[in-house]
């Protein structure tokens, strides 16, 4: 006789309760806490408990390295973690029946069992016990944590949420040293976080780009009590990805590309081939179409007779035999065909010897400065500030308000803003506005966009930076603010205010207003202003971390960093990699003092005391200057400019919240001057705890022989020296003879630096920018060729007004 299914399913619950061994507790038993979300008796941290389940993530799915796994009986799930587990002789295969000894921990809010120390499988494939439950997103985000009895009866268990849709964040095409955060929808209209671990089988999974089902384990993620919310759903492989419509799959995220003044092409890829359309235009009404029915998966569509200094909204389709699909809103901003001003403002002190060319603005009166942005105003100005109680930015914008301009002002709910009621006809709204940031999380931005809101291109400005609108910071905190002229970085940010402020309008629209992991990826983030490339993203919609591990990866000299909050391990690991695998690169940075003790602070690891300790140490420091050291300043190749100098600065700091729920700016210049500037003021918060390197130029070390480093900086300006290192080999035949000669292009001697009898070992000289006859030399390009012992290497030298 045929057993019907739920016959079998329900036989096989029994079988297996009545197989456990009497020892085993209920799962469930382990999630019992405080109000505080913290495992409470008598399953407390450090109890040792043995559980008897079924496995329902195997080795792999979240780790490479260690054993992480979820196991669950007919009461619960839970995670089993243990450090270092290939070599432990522990393996855990999907549907295995296993009985696990350990201890109860914690890890950001997450019940463990960790340090296993006995693993018995009884048998395999009993997929029968797991089948996902069925959760809705709000169920997800608010029900995880039972508010009455302080449990939590669904985290480590296999979920599964129906008709999904990815809202924030951008999908992974190829797995690229970082976690993945996306924030998904379902019907219930809330957002909760979708996790792709680099390390497992799901990294690299297609785009599902429409509505999908999704399964995985709910999991918790929370860096401070209390461990009451933080849930999410993590996916286990590819197969966890279920599209609901056929079709093609997106790879990777629609993207202008090419952009110039009056072009773009629009290109995306599909992982199988299908047909290319746009919609385009100025507005999400888009207004124009252009297609091309050859079947494809590398699309481009380009368009033409575009303005300069404008803002342009797409979406794309593509379409198969199958079916198709359509891809959000995405946007490009085409670069000014004026020349846009910047200025970079540091309120401590800089060292102008490093310029290269220009000087850098040290010891500045930041409150001053924004003051005199906010007065640049005639039609509107949009600020949202983390901190705000300085009474004399709020009469200017009294004042302004005063005058008809319209201001509106967002403002982080958690602090004491005690200069928000002092407004005077100013709305504002903090960043629990409609029910954002429910689950955590702070609206961390610190931007201002002047006359965004007003039809004329050419008087829109930005400022943002490290610091807030307090007098601490603008006086005694390390910051640095800047300020730039430009159309489409000020539309940028006027977007992402608008998104958070749920209107383009005078009044806030608490239904659409959109903070945190509710915001999407709606931002251009490409633009070009005087010839400089800059990016923009917008944490957490746009996966902030994941772009600094790609920058620190491209790094071919070194990184110089200045940092208040440093918890990050992608941003650390890919820092380690550089140093560990590329000869000679230097890495130093600075530390604010009162963020050592952050949970998961990266710093002893840097200092030679963590678990994971850099070997040998870096040139790292903690800061000893007054007030605390509240940059997120990241120097890339400064004076190396065949190597993409690149600064990155804004709000936001290198942490898990900073990446995931808070919302936080990111600006990236790639520019060697706007490099030089940041380098000369990182190099005092760098020497004012003891560093001490040469900034200068090094033979490599690696090098045994005849040697010529590049010269330093280059390209060199203002009265700038230029450094030259070159290093002779250790054997060399008597008489042997050294020199090192500046020659124009066309060939003419410049000046002699050196010519003598070779000695071994280093050897170092310096050039002013004069010629033999002590004239200055004009700008252009140099050679300079050192020879030793018959050998010779040439190297260039670029001078500049």
């Amino acid at each position: 006789m045929r057993i019907a299914p739920l016959k079998i399913f329900v036989a096989g619950l029994l079988a297996f309760a009545w197989s456990a061994p009497a020892f085993a507790v209920n799962i469930i038993d382990l999630h019992i806490n405080t109000s505080s979300g913290v495992q409470n008796n008598p399953y407390a941290v450090g109890t040792t408990v043995t559980v008897t389940g079924v496995v329902s993530s195997g080795d792999g799915s979240f780790s490479g390295v260690n054993n992480q796994v979820q196991v669950q009986d007919t009461t619960a799930g839970v995670t089993v973690f243990r450090s270092s587990g290939i070599g432990l002789g522990f393996h855990y295969n999907l549907g295995d029946s296993v009985t696990v000894t350990g201890q109860i921990a914690q890890f950001n809010g997450l019940t463990e069992i960790s340090n296993a120390s006995i693993v018995t499988t009884f048998s395999s494939g009993n997929f029968g016990l797991l089948t996902p439950l069925v959760l809705t997103c709000k169920q997800v985000r608010d029900s995880t944590f039972n508010l009455t009895n302080f449990t939590e009866p669904n985290e480590s268990r296999l979920i599964r949420i129906n008709n999904v849709t990815v809202t924030g964040g951008t999908w992974p095409s190829v797995c690229a040293g970082a976690n993945t955060n996306l924030t998904i929808q379902d019907a219930s209209g809330a957002s909760i976080t979708l996790f792709i671990d680099k390390d497992g089988t799901a990294c690299g999974s297609s785009n599902p780009s429409g509505p999908f089902d999704v399964i995985g384990i709910l999991n918790q993620f929370k860096s401070a009590a209390p461990f009451t919310t933080g849930y999410e759903i993590d996916v286990r492989g590819a197969g966890d990805i279920l599209p609901l419509t056929p079709g093609p799959n997106f790879v990777g995220v629609p993207a202008a590309a090419n952009v110039d003044s009056v072009s773009a092409d629009i290109q995306w890829g599909t992982d199988v081939v299908s047909s290319s359309i746009v919609e385009f235009g100025a507005t999400t009404a888009y207004g124009t179409t252009q297609g091309d029915s050859t079947q494809v998966t590398a699309h481009s569509i380009h368009f033409g007779g575009l303005l300069p200094n404008h803002l342009y909204h797409f979406r794309v389709t593509s379409v198969n035999n199958l079916g198709g699909r359509q891809s959000g809103d995405f946007s490009f901003s085409t670069p000014s065909d004026q020349p846009g001003q910047m200025n970079f403002y540091f309120n401590k002190s800089i060292d102008a010897a490093l310029a290269n060319p220009d000087t850098a603005n040290g010891n500045t009166d930041l409150q001053a400065k924004m003051i005199a942005f906010i007065n640049r105003a005639t039609t509107s100005i949009d600020m949202a500030m983390y901190s705000f109680n300085a009474p004399p930015v709020t009469a200017a914008l009294n004042a302004k308000a005063a005058a008809g301009v319209k201001v509106r002002f967002i403002i982080e709910a958690t602090n004491t803003q005690t200069q928000a009621n002092q407004l005077v006809g100013i709305p504002w709204i903090t960043s629990t506005f409609g029910g954002n940031h429910a689950s955590g999380g702070i609206m961390h931005n610190k931007f201002i966009v002047v006359d965004g809101r007003d039809v004329d291109a050419s008087n829109d400005w930005l400022w943002t930076g490290s610091v807030n609108a307090t007098t601490t910071q603008f006086f005694t905190d390390s910051n640095n603010g800047l300020e730039i002229q430009d159309f489409g970085l000020a539309q940028c940010y006027e977007t992402e205010f608008n998104e958070m402020w749920g209107s383009s309008t005078d009044t806030p629209n608490a239904a659409t207003a959109k903070m945190g992991n509710r915001k999407s990826d709606n931002t251009p983030h490409s633009f070009h202003v005087s010839g400089i490339p800059i990016e923009v993203y917008f944490s957490p919609s746009d996966g902030n971390e994941a772009k600094y591990v790609n920058f620190i990866g491209q790094a071919d000299y070194g990184i110089d960093f200045t940092i208040l909050s440093f918890t990050s391990n992608p941003i650390e690991e890919a820092m380690r990699s550089r140093w560990n695998g590329v000869p000679d690169f230097y890495l130093r940075g600075v530390f604010d003092a009162g963020s050592l003790g952050d949970q998961g602070s990266a710093w002893p690891d840097y200092n030679g005391t963590g678990t994971s300790p850099f070997s040998p140490r870096p040139d790292v420091w903690v800061d000893n200057e007054s007030g605390m050291n509240h940059d997120k300043v990241m120097i890339l190749d400064e004076g190396r400019t065949a190597s993409d100098p690149t600064l990155i600065t804004g709000s936001f700091n290198w942490s898990n919240a900073a990446n995931t729920t808070n919302d936080e700016n990111s600006i990236i210049f790639h520019d060697q001057r706007i490099a030089n500037l940041y380098e000369q003021y990182f190099i005092m918060r760098y020497r004012s705890p003891g560093g001490s390197a040469d900034r200068t130029v090094d033979v490599p070390a690696s090098v045994s022989g005849f040697a010529f480093a590049p010269p330093f900086p280059n390209p060199a300006a203002g009265g700038r020296r230029v450094t030259f290192a070159l290093r002779a080999p250790s054997v060399m035949s008597q008489g042997s003879r050294a020199s090192l000669r500046l020659y124009s292009v066309a060939g003419r001697l410049v000046k002699t630096l050196v010519d003598g009898p070779a000695t071994t070992g280093e050897m170092r000289v310096a050039w002013d920018g004069t010629d033999t006859d002590g004239r200055t030399v004009q700008p252009g390009v140099y050679l300079a060729r050192a020879a030793v012992a018959g050998q010779h290497q040439d190297r260039k030298v670029v001078v500049i007004p």
